[in-house]
């Protein structure tokens, strides 16, 4: 998460989502956490506790870790 400003306890929740979705043992499992993590964000952004620039780059970085572990998870 190179180059986001997020205060600590912002940061540890990010690094717990992104693990939620690399970590998830199914496809299904997956997709409810990339969900968790945009929620998350879009609540940060929405109560002003996250700068719109950052905001994006954590949607991008959520977005990008869930395309890859649903590329893992796929059959075949």
């Amino acid at each position: 998460m190179d180059g986001l400003v997020l205060c600590p306890k912002t940061e540890r929740e990010a690094d717990k989502l992104i693990a939620q979705i690399v970590l998830a043992d199914s496809m299904i499992i997956a997709v409810k956490a990339g969900a968790r993590a945009e929620g998350f964000v879009l609540g940060m952004e929405t109560v002003g506790a996250m700068r719109a620039g950052d905001a994006e780059r954590l949607y991008i970085i959520f977005e990008k870790a869930l395309e890859e572990r649903l590329k893992a998870l796929a059959p075949g």
